[in-house]
């Protein structure tokens, strides 16, 4: 048993570690499609006004507006 937690532990690390770098698009006809990378966002705000600013829904490959 003490083999098996050695080996699982490492495993479920990498799995989570490679899951943080993506972004999942979400399709009007229902598919979804997971992208490496995060979307960016606006660095000089604060944490109110990031959390004041509605959602934001892009598509791959689309430039998103700049406000």
């Amino acid at each position: 048993m003490s083999l098996t937690r050695h080996l699982l532990t490492p495993i479920a690390g990498l799995a989570l570690a490679l899951l943080a770098g993506c972004t999942t698009y979400t399709f009007e006809d229902g598919h979804r499609e997971t992208v490496w990378g995060v979307p960016a966002e606006d660095e000089t705000l604060t944490p109110e006004e990031r959390q004041a600013q509605p959602i934001r829904y892009r598509e791959p490959g689309e430039l998103p507006e700049t406000r």
